[in-house]
This record gives C-alpha cells, structure tokens and sequence, in this order.
C-alpha cells in the first residue's frame, strides 16, 4: 500500500512538472493482444465541457455525443525499447472530428489507466496524467468455440473504479484488416497549451462482436458523463479486437 501510495505521488509529482515544463513523444510496441473497444451515444451537455477548445465533438445525426470506451490486454509491451512486460490498459474519451484529417476514429481522452509503470510514467512525460494501477483487471473466459464474457476492473487512487462485464463473440477467420486509431489530448504549459497524439497501427486486426456493460459510481467524473451507474447503449461500435501486433507513436507539438 505504501508502494502504491509511493507511486502515486511519484506521478502526481512528474505530472505537475511535465505539465509546467516540457512534454517528450515515445513509441510503443504491442505484441499479441485483445481488447474490448465500443462507442455509444451520451449528452453533448455533459460532453462538451471536457473537450477544449481546437477540438470538435463529432455530433450524431441527433446531436448527441458519442462516448468511446477501451480495454486491452498484451502479453508483451515495449515502451521505448525497454525491456517488454504484460499489461493491461484501458482508456475513455469523446469522439472527435479528425484534427489532422488521418485515422479510422479520432477520440479525446479523458481517461487512461495501466498497471505497466513505464507506459504510465511515458504518458505522464508527455503531458497526460495517465493512472497507474498495478490490481487493473482483464479477463477473458471462452469455451472452445472462442466465445465467452469479458470482465475488466480498473481505479485507481485518484480515479473512481469502473467495471466492463459481458459476453463477447470471437472474430470470423481471415477476417483481419489493418485499422489506425488516434486519441488526443491537450496538455497545458507555461508556453500555453500543446497538442498531443496517440497513433496506434493495427496492420492486421480482426473484430468479432460484444454486447457488455459499463459499471462505475454515479457520482465519478465518468457517472456523471453516462448519466448513471450502468452504460450499455454501444450503438456505434461494439466490438473484440484481435490483434498479433500494433505500433503507437505519442507526439506532442506546440
């Protein structure tokens, strides 16, 4: 616990002085994964304040905004060239019009938490104040037929658990396409606010269906966001992501 509480001080402390002083991009590689990714529809209301300005909530045909939620498990993640370890991630954001014009999906982050401490303390360098949670949970149950139920558990000392729980179906064979995905983010400095990007290359990604549930405190940030305790509502994407590598530069520019 102390470890923990170390740790999160340790980040608070980089967190503020990356964010006063400088951010630095790295590059990270992916190695045998799988992951939940879905996106539905919340209030724009509540969306839009958590999204600065420069950029654009990409609004549906309602005028809704569109919420996107992500977990992923490796069995190996090298950050940099370090040494590669398992981990387990997961990030929420906003769906945004492309800044840059690139991407299959371009989304805002509001949230990302892993139990890697080089992926944290990366992202934390670079501007975003990533969460580290070493108990962060993804598990995978699945009879031979490669269907089964998802469950995933993520918090951290300053960041309300939520939980990601239902069934999932395997992707069909040969199915897999190559997919780019950018999150972003705005980090602020003494010399005004810079520009983050996350873009991740999936070259071979293949996508099979899911139909779980979000679970957090009505009263987090991310309760608040969804309107209650429960979402579901993954009207846009609802998918398992299967996927033998990807590789994601982290920019920053000003």
């Amino acid at each position: 616990m102390r470890v923990f509480a170390a740790l999160s001080g340790l980040a608070l402390l980089c967190s503020t002085f990356a964010s006063a002083q400088f951010q630095r991009g790295f590059s990270v590689d992916f190695t045998d994964c799988t992951e939940f990714a879905g996106e539905g529809p919340i209030s724009y209301a509540a969306a839009a304040p958590l999204v600065p300005h420069g950029f654009t909530i990409a609004r549906s045909a309602t005028g809704e905004a569109n919420i996107v939620v992500r977990a992923t498990n490796c069995s190996k993640v090298t950050v940099d060239g370090a040494l590669p370890q398992p981990t387990v991630l997961s990030q929420i954001g906003i769906n945004i019009v492309p800044p840059d014009g690139t991407g299959d999906i371009n989304n805002y982050t509001l949230i990302y938490v892993s139990n890697n401490p080089l992926l944290v303390t990366a992202f934390i360098g670079a501007g975003l104040p990533a969460h580290y949670d070493p108990q962060l949970t993804y598990e995978y149950t699945a009879p031979a037929s490669g269907n089964g139920n998802l469950y995933v558990s993520a918090g951290a000392l300053d960041l309300t658990r939520y939980t990601i729980y239902g069934p999932e179906t395997a992707p069909p064979p040969n199915s897999a396409v190559p997919f780019l995905a950018n999150w972003w983010y705005a980090p602020g400095t003494f010399f005004g606010t810079a520009v983050m990007r996350q873009q991740t290359l999936f070259p071979k990604i293949s996508f099979g269906g899911s139909g779980v549930t979000l679970y957090t405190s009505l009263n987090s940030l991310l309760g608040k966001l969804i309107g209650g305790n429960t979402f579901s509502n993954y009207s846009a994407l609802a998918l398992r992501g299967v996927y033998p590598a990807a590789h994601m530069e982290v920019t920053v520019s000003r």
